[in-house]
């Protein structure tokens, strides 16, 4: 049992180190630069405090009916933001907000099946109390180098992330963008 605890941080690390977004504005690429996911990630504090999550601290809910799947988003500076027990916001600007989350086996994993999804699947996002419906419009794999490419474009946007299944190199980027509902 430890040493798959022992395994499961030792790759979430690895999977954390290479999502740290860079800010870029020189470019026709964006990417966001944020603090290190790894000091997001605080498994004793998981551990300890997994049922007292508060309510004031959600923003969100991401609704993704096509892979059962609907969990809370909670604010970026919030000690649940981290990839140990939720999806986890790594920019919240209502015209880009990413979101990131494991992929592969347990319980955490709420993005496994993310490569799932199609070009025009639906996304739903509830966000500060607005509805908000994505369509998903770019599918691609994204060499893990601690970025993520995000083309600049004045449409509002929701990007998801999650490590690739095909390829332990390669990181899956999902790009969706906002509908009128």
């Amino acid at each position: 049992m430890l040493r798959k605890s022992l395994v499961s941080i030792v790759l979430l690390t690895i999977y954390l180190g290479s999502c740290i977004l860079i800010y870029n504005t020189e470019t026709n690429n964006k990417s966001i630069k944020t603090t290190s996911i790894e000091n997001n990630t605080n498994t004793a504090n998981y551990i300890n405090n997994k049922n007292t999550q508060t309510n004031n601290e959600i923003i969100g809910t991401l609704t993704i009916d096509k892979l059962n799947l609907s969990k809370n988003i909670y604010d970026i500076n919030s000690s649940h933001n981290n990839v140990e027990e939720n999806v986890t916001i790594l920019n919240d600007d209502k015209d880009l907000i990413v979101l990131a989350a494991h992929s592969g086996p347990g319980y955490i994993a709420f993005f496994d099946d993310l490569d799932k999804l199609d070009l025009n699947d639906i996304v739903n996002l509830i966000y500060k109390e607005k509805d908000l419906v994505y369509k998903v419009i770019n599918i691609e794999e994204q060499t893990k180098d601690g970025t993520i490419e995000i083309n600049k474009t004045n449409k509002q946007r929701l990007i998801l992330t999650t490590c690739s299944k095909k390829d332990k190199n390669k990181q899956l980027v999902i790009t969706t963008e906002k509908i009128d509902a």
